[in-house]
Order: C-alpha cells, then sequence, then structure tokens
C-alpha cells in the first residue's frame, strides 16, 4: 500500500512540475527595456557631444572594494565629486584630492586620489599637469609594491628558518 501512496504522489508532482513549467514557458517575454544613456567613467553622465569610450582614465580605481580599508573615504570622494561636477565646481576638487594625499597613507585611498586628480587636471586639457600626477602615483605605487615584496620576502625567510628549526627540534628527540 505505501509503494502504491508514494508512487502516486510522485506521479502528481511529476504532472504539476510539467504543467507549470508548460504554463511559464506559454508567457510572453518583457519588452527588452531601452539602451541606458551614454555614461561617463564610475557612471557619471558624459558631457554633451562627448564621447567617453576612449578615456584614458577608464580604468582607474573604482569603490569596487567598499568593505575594505579606505572603501569609506573612496566612498566619500565619490560622492563629493558627484556634488562637485553637478554644481559646476570641477576646478574645487583639486584642492579635495590634494588635502586627501596630505593626509591619508592607504594606497587604495592614494591611487584613487591620484587618479581622479589627474582626470580633474586633464579636463581643461592641461595634460601635463595630469602627466605629472599619474608620474607621481606610479612612482609612489611602485615603492609600496618594492617594500610589499621586500616585507614578503623577510615573512618567507623567517617562516623558513621557523621551519627548519621546528624540523631540528623534532628530530632530536
Amino acid at each position: 500500500m505505501q509503494h502504491k501512496t508514494l508512487l502516486v504522489s510522485t506521479l502528481a508532482l511529476l504532472i504539476g512540475g510539467a504543467a507549470s513549467l508548460a504554463v511559464a514557458q506559454d508567457r510572453t517575454p518583457p519588452a527588452p527595456s531601452p539602451a541606458p544613456p551614454m555614461t561617463g567613467p564610475h557612471g557619471m553622465p558624459a558631457a554633451p557631444g562627448i564621447d567617453r569610450r576612449g578615456d584614458w582614465m577608464r580604468r582607474s580605481p573604482d569603490i569596487r572594494r567598499m568593505g575594505e580599508e579606505g572603501g569609506g573615504v573612496i566612498a566619500d570622494l565619490h560622492g563629493l565629486e558627484r556634488l562637485y561636477r553637478e554644481a559646476g565646481r570641477t576646478r574645487e576638487l583639486v584642492g579635495i584630492y590634494n588635502e586627501v594625499l596630505a593626509k591619508s597613507q592607504d594606497p587604495r585611498v592614494r591611487a584613487y586620489a591620484y587618479h581622479h586628480l589627474a582626470r580633474v587636471q586633464a579636463q581643461p586639457a592641461n595634460l601635463d599637469a595630469a602627466i605629472a600626477t599619474m608620474r607621481r602615483s606610479l612612482d609612489e605605487s611602485l615603492a609600496n609594491d618594492a617594500k610589499r615584496h621586500a616585507e614578503m620576502e623577510q615573512l618567507r625567510a623567517r617562516w623558513q628558518q621557523n621551519q627548519a628549526d621546528a624540523a631540528k627540534d623534532g628530530g632530536g628527540k
């Protein structure tokens, strides 16, 4: 008797699932949404008549890592930049980014500030200042990379020494 009940229940579920699948397939798909307006980097609206697809700073750091240290500062800077741009006060961003560079030691925050400072400097066609800013950013990034590499090598050497000491102590017992 239990086999028949189990078989009938399974069959009923199968028929019900097939019916709901058939109903779902009969529905017409929703109409595609219209293409979003063309935007510049970080979702900012592109200026009229300017094609932002070739923007040289397109790959600058953004707010991908909000949970990491410095994410709050980057989010605040992003919001401030948006507000300053909407108010037409873009040139004032130079002072803000320089202030952040003077106060912050976080490499991610500094890279964000350098990249956005260079973008602000390049907009009125002051490419020399933007190039100088990006070179400072590159020099700082290379120095940070070298420091991080040296620290990793020290940790590796310390770990290898600990492994050798443990092997020596374990072998003598």
